[in-house]
């Protein structure tokens, strides 16, 4: 190496004594933006990898660690029983009254119209996010009155909704029955 040194600075004329040719900067700046663009695409497709392989990496290490130390007391969701018995009361109370007008929609007779029942049954259910999101919050923060009574609310509106929702299916069903055999009557 050293003796390259010593000849590049012994005939550093001869080395200084070529220009470029023409157009050689535009060539250059050319070639390294190509360059760029393709380490850029390069960069980002192993990032994404080496992100993916973190993540799954994260995610498993801690499921192992919870299976592990059986921490499992921390993921239980605190209810309202949880809190008095009087609250307890009043879950059984509407926890009941819920699944037995579920139960009656779920075995209302909706004729022709099975994809209607799939979609009132879909929506009831999805209420429930709402009260286990509720959940989450007692959970983080418990004993708060303002969460306690946004959870019986919860329950009182639900109950409420499934009540109109049955009447309307009643309503409708006896005024179907009523036509048809009003059309009876006439065709006799």
């Amino acid at each position: 190496m050293k003796r390259l040194e010593k000849y590049i600075i012994d005939n550093r004329d001869r080395f200084d004594c070529r220009e470029p040719e023409p157009g050689h900067i535009e060539r250059f700046l050319a070639k390294q933006k190509r360059s760029l663009k393709r380490s850029g695409r390069f960069s980002w497709k192993y990032m994404l990898q080496a992100a993916a392989v973190a993540a799954l990496l994260v995610i498993s290490s801690l499921w192992i660690y919870e299976k592990l130390t059986g921490r499992t007391e921390e993921l239980t969701q605190i209810t309202l029983a949880d809190m008095a018995t009087e609250y307890r009361e009043a879950e059984i109370y509407y926890t009941a009254m819920i699944n037995r007008k579920y139960n009656e929609i779920k075995s209302f007779d909706f004729q022709d119209n099975q994809g209607e029942q799939d979609i009132l049954l879909k929506e009831l259910s999805e209420m429930d996010t709402i009260y286990i999101s509720l959940q989450r919050e007692l959970n983080v923060e418990r004993g708060n009155q303002m969460v306690i009574n946004a959870m019986i609310m919860h329950y009182q509106h639900k109950l409420d909704i499934m009540n109109q929702i049955l009447e309307q299916l009643y309503r409708v069903q006896s005024e179907q029955k009523l036509k048809t055999e009003d059309d009876e009557n006439i065709r006799i």
